[in-house]
């Protein structure tokens, strides 16, 4: 039998077993690329060129935060994933796992290691590439809990040729590798790693303080060169005036006592000498330093933000306009923000299920921002609750993401204020239900129908049953909790005691002066059908 393989091309073939080998390994990597030389230390410097060229770490970055603007938009960035609610979702996890991960968050937060402080530090890869967090466990009724999670200096770590993540120790200044399958097994389940787009050639992730490096340095510089000018010609400038033949002492005399001048503003001078006020006329340089400061500001929120539309000096309308495309850009920053809160959580899930359990099922970490009340919708219930309806709790609770805890119900009617439903009598209302109504509660209807049907000759029960229920059927939703609570039989005696449909009308508008028109309809419509029954019944037993 024949060697298996493919011809790569007309003239080479290559056998099977080399293909495998070829398509499971790596081929371009450092080593081949660079002939097998990969540095003296064996590991990989920050490729950030502000970096390279100062010779510095990543401590210059952490002085930018002292800037007003980098400061201020640092903390508007956090805020975005910060102001979200979170929540732990069980998924396909079981009981145990989803109650081992809760109770975790809550040693945590027992223990002043708070969420949403670990959130805001698992924001800093966005300013400084890549953050490195440390968990520390305890036993605790006999499950292994992290009981602390502390971010840890960025200075302590570096990344080999394998883009392995490495700390620095004392002993080995090469690092040893604390995340990845070169790790060592006393390293496992200590160190989560989280960074910002990382790359083959620079795992150190993209840093938006990098970009900010230029734009702080060169404020700071143009703040101390103004602060100069303004010292300078920012004053007004004194100028005095002596005859052209005066001598060097009278000029060094009189510029003395100007000098004195700023202290006490007395000064003499003879009779033929003048003295001059000079002042700038012109704000154009003050002015020139506002952009100046403005464009280092517009260059940091860019960084930042992405974008410096909430932060341009501009007119009402266009200022308005901008902050409404700076709030999309900001919620879209926010949806990518939450990528490492969420990301730190789940593998945090991940180690308790595994060290404690070992399922393979875990419970995830979500953020999640709270909807706004539906305008709309608090409008109609206003409406509804108007016209006597009661709501539940568990429909505030479930179309407005309240707590049970967070509100209460009245069982009484407001004071001063007659219900819309039967204004004729003060009585409580039903309560809203998506659940049908329970035969106690429509006792009174159906024995209100029954005594209609019994007064007809029907051939057979099923014919009976069957106009039972067209006449069931003939009664919209609300009209049941009308019958429920026995106030629909006030409006049909109503409808029997009018002379005439406009008379009907008439009377039932006015019982009912705030009923939407279209319920109205509807009520008068299904009423007319039941008084008619009775109409029958009439006729039927004069006969």
């Amino acid at each position: 039998m024949g060697v298996k393989g493919l011809y790569v091309n007309p003239t080479t073939f290559v056998p099977l077993n080399q293909i495998s080998e070829n398509l499971s390994s790596e081929i371009a990597t450092r080593q081949f690329a660079l002939g097998g030389y990969t540095g003296f230390f064996n590991y990989l410097p920050d490729p950030d060129p502000i970096l390279r060229k100062l010779g510095q770490d990543q401590s210059i970055y952490k002085d930018l935060r002292s800037d007003e603007q980098v400061g201020a938009l640092m903390a508007r960035r956090k805020n975005l994933t910060k102001s979200l609610d979170w929540d732990i979702e069980q998924g396909d996890a079981g009981e145990k796992e989803f109650q081992l991960c809760k109770r975790s968050l809550q040693i945590l937060a027992d223990r002043k290691n708070k969420v949403k402080d670990i959130i805001s530090q698992s924001l800093n890869p966005i300013f400084f590439g890549y953050s490195v967090f440390e968990v520390v466990w305890d036993q605790i009724d006999g499950a292994w809990l992290p009981v602390k999670i502390q971010e840890k200096p960025r200075e302590w770590f570096l990344f080999d040729t394998e883009n392995t993540l490495r700390f620095r120790t004392q002993f080995d200044w090469n690092g040893v590798p604390v995340v990845g399958e070169t790790a060592d097994q006393k390293y496992s389940y200590k160190f989560i790693l989280l960074q910002n787009e990382p790359e083959y050639d620079n795992p150190y992730g993209d840093k938006a303080l990098a970009r900010c490096f230029w734009p702080v340095t060169f404020k700071r510089g143009g703040i101390r060169f103004f602060s100069v000018f303004i010292e300078k010609y920012g004053m007004p400038f004194i100028f005095g005036k002596l005859p052209r033949g005066a001598k060097p002492e009278d000029h060094y005399d009189l510029a003395n006592k100007l000098s004195n001048m700023i202290q006490d503003a007395i000064a003499t001078g003879p009779d033929d000498s003048s003295i001059t006020i000079l002042e700038t006329k012109s704000s154009n340089s003050g002015d020139l330093h506002e952009k100046y400061l403005q464009r280092c500001d517009n260059a940091i929120a860019k960084a930042i933000l992405t974008n410096a539309l909430s932060v341009e000096r501009q007119g009402t309308g266009s200022y308005a306009s901008a902050e409404t495309g700076a709030d999309t850009i900001e919620g879209n920053l926010s949806e990518e923000d939450r990528d490492f809160p969420t990301e730190l959580f789940n593998q945090l899930f991940k180690w308790i299920v595994d060290v404690n359990i070992g399922s393979g099922l875990y419970p995830t970490f979500k953020p999640f921002e709270l909807e706004s009340v539906n305008q709309e919708k608090s409008e109609r219930d206003k409406n509804l609750k108007d016209v006597g309806i009661r709501f539940t709790k568990k429909y505030f609770v479930g179309n407005y993401n309240l707590e049970e805890d967070d509100f209460d119900l009245s069982t009484n009617s407001e004071p001063g204020r007659t219900p819309l439903i039967n204004p004729a009598a003060n009585v409580q209302h039903p309560v809203v239900s998506t659940a049908e109504p329970s035969p106690t509660k429509l006792s009174a209807f159906r024995k209100f129908v029954n005594n209609i049907i019994n007064r007809f000759d029907f051939s057979d029960n099923n014919e009976k049953q069957t106009f039972a229920e067209q006449i069931t059927s003939a009664i919209p939703e609300k009209l049941l909790q009308f019958a429920a609570e026995e106030t629909l039989r006030p409006v049909v005696e109503l409808a029997t005691k009018s002379n005439s449909y406009d008379d009907f009308r008439n009377k039932l508008a006015a019982q009912f002066p705030n009923m939407p028109t279209d319920q109205f309809k509807s009520m008068l419509t299904k009423v007319l059908f039941i008084a008619e029954l009775e109409g029958r019944f009439d006729a039927q037993s004069k006969k």
